[in-house]
């Protein structure tokens, strides 16, 4: 791994890198002798620059694949190697290097400081990589500009909107321009407007600057803009799918099994309007919280219905 980064203040120059996990295994241990494996011998290969999509239900392992190839957490067995950097035999002190230089981590919580301002909060990663002041503020507001927020640069995180949160967290995952960018569910929190925005920066990222790409989601309007889907359940990958190829009439055999996911979900989302309805019923959300969530759900069943007419379903 290289030992210093020179940033440039506009743009980026470090290309996406390829990302391999082979028989990966994450067990953990809950006390009283329970254990819980998260990830079952998942074998993973995603290209230099490309966008990939990991879909599956909850407690299928998504977010702990994710943090595993972001060196955030360590695998019980099996192997992880980016761009050559065989990131399951680092030491805590490489670790910290590997996360500071080669990985852009977005998470569904945003993870900014609530005290700083959005500027400021950009400017964190590379106040760690000790770039000067100068050049970090001026790289910070380039970036800002780039995911749309430079009138909002010096706001604070609470006096931003979901979405703007979101786009700063995509800005910090760029700041010391990582090759590889892993966001776990970004759109999970958002309204439709501000989740295409995200959607849009995260897939430009890939086709735009060479990024490496890896999104963990439910959100369909993020699985058919980028270059695969993979299936993962039960701490395994258990289906690939090519969102360009989705319409044409030779794949759609392949796809069946894709439908039936996405077919579930849809189940699984509308139950959750009848909770939802009836938790306002019952007056244990305000109206103000039921339209929230209720706009958020909606969106999703939208999405979802139009990637299922997609497939001729």
């Amino acid at each position: 791994m290289e030992k210093k980064r020179d940033l440039p203040v506009e743009g980026f120059k470090t290309k996406g890198v390829e990302a391999e996990v082979r028989d990966l295994v994450k067990i953990y241990k809950m006390g009283r002798g329970i254990e819980v494996q998260a990830l079952r011998g998942l074998n993973m290969r995603v290209e230099a620059g490309e966008a990939v999509t990991i879909m599956g239900p909850s407690g299928s392992g998504k977010t702990t694949l994710l943090n595993i190839i972001g060196g955030v957490d360590v695998p019980t067995g099996g192997s992880v190697i980016v761009g050559g950097v065989r990131v399951h035999e680092l030491s805590e002190k490489d670790l910290e290097d590997y996360r500071l230089k080669m990985v852009g981590y977005m998470f569904q919580a945003f993870n900014l400081v609530p005290v700083l301002s959005a500027l400021e909060n950009v400017e964190l990663p590379m106040i760690a990589l000790g770039i000067p002041r100068e050049k970090r503020v001026k790289r910070a507001k380039w970036l800002l500009k780039l995911v749309g927020l430079e009138h909002r640069m010096n706001h604070k995180p609470t006096e931003l909107s979901g979405g703007e949160q979101q786009r700063v967290a995509i800005a910090v995952a760029l700041a010391n321009d990582p090759p590889l960018i892993l966001a776990d569910e970004p759109t999970a929190e958002l309204d439709t407007e501000n989740a295409m925005k995200i959607v849009d920066l995260l897939t430009s990222l890939s086709r735009k600057y060479g990024k490496t790409v890896i999104v963990s989601t439910h959100d369909p309007r993020i699985a058919t803009r980028t270059n695969r889907i993979l299936r993962i359940e039960d701490g395994i990958i258990k289906g690939e799918h090519k969102p360009i190829e989705l319409e044409q009439p030779p794949h759609k055999a392949r796809l069946s099994d894709l439908v039936e996911v996405i077919k579930l979900r849809i189940a699984n989302l509308e139950k959750e309007l009848e909770k939802l309805s009836q938790k306002l019923v019952n007056k244990e959300i305000t109206p103000e919280e039921f339209d929230k969530e209720y706009t958020k759900i909606k969106a999703l069943i939208t999405g979802y219905k139009e990637l299922l007419s997609s497939l001729g379903h």
